[in-house]
């Protein structure tokens, strides 16, 4: 069975949820969600990197990554991986932390679409999982300072090795760091 471990301020009080950041603060972190996913997809490498900070962290069922370029590094050796489909955050929200920093918590949902005449019958839900990002003002703007991906489920007609496959399922907690 999957858990799903989220941030200790998440479930925060109500009052402070709702006073901790602007509308514009909230829109402008969960905008930065969704573009990540339109920059991965699209393969626009430049425009992700001009919203991550310089020590922006990646911590996904890939790899663990510091850096900017290093985590940009790792999302371009996974293309090949990649090919048709299409990244969507679910059900986003965003939360304010007391040291002036914002954290978003939405569900990662994979789609593989497209024709395949030797595969399985498009579209299916090639795999899922809980996307925790965070986020703080940088040069006036807000950026993306990490981002986790924790317990992916991939769809069994989803070609990689089983080890692979329990790997993804570990919390980042639970994951060793390559």
């Amino acid at each position: 069975m999957i858990s799903t471990i989220l941030p200790n301020g998440y479930f925060g009080p109500l009052e402070k949820m709702q006073i901790g950041l602007s509308v514009d603060d909230q829109l402008a972190c969960l905008n930065l969600v969704a573009r990540f996913e339109w920059c991965f997809d699209s393969r626009d490498f430049d425009a992700l990197g001009e919203m991550l900070t310089e020590d922006f962290v990646l911590d996904h069922v890939w790899g663990y990554r510091e850096g900017r370029d290093a985590a940009i590094a790792l999302l371009r050796e996974k293309l090949p991986i990649n090919d048709g489909l299409r990244h969507a955050s679910l059900n986003p929200t965003v939360h304010a932390e007391d040291d002036g920093t914002a954290t978003a918590l939405s569900y990662l949902l994979g789609v593989l679409v497209g024709e395949d005449g030797d595969g399985p019958q498009r579209p299916i839900i090639a795999g899922e999982g809980l996307r925790v990002d965070r986020f703080r003002k940088d040069g006036g703007l807000w950026r993306m300072s990490a981002c986790t991906v924790d317990q992916m489920w991939v769809h069994s007609s989803f070609p990689i090795p089983d080890a692979e496959r329990a790997h993804y399922r570990l919390d980042a907690a639970s994951r060793p760091r390559i």
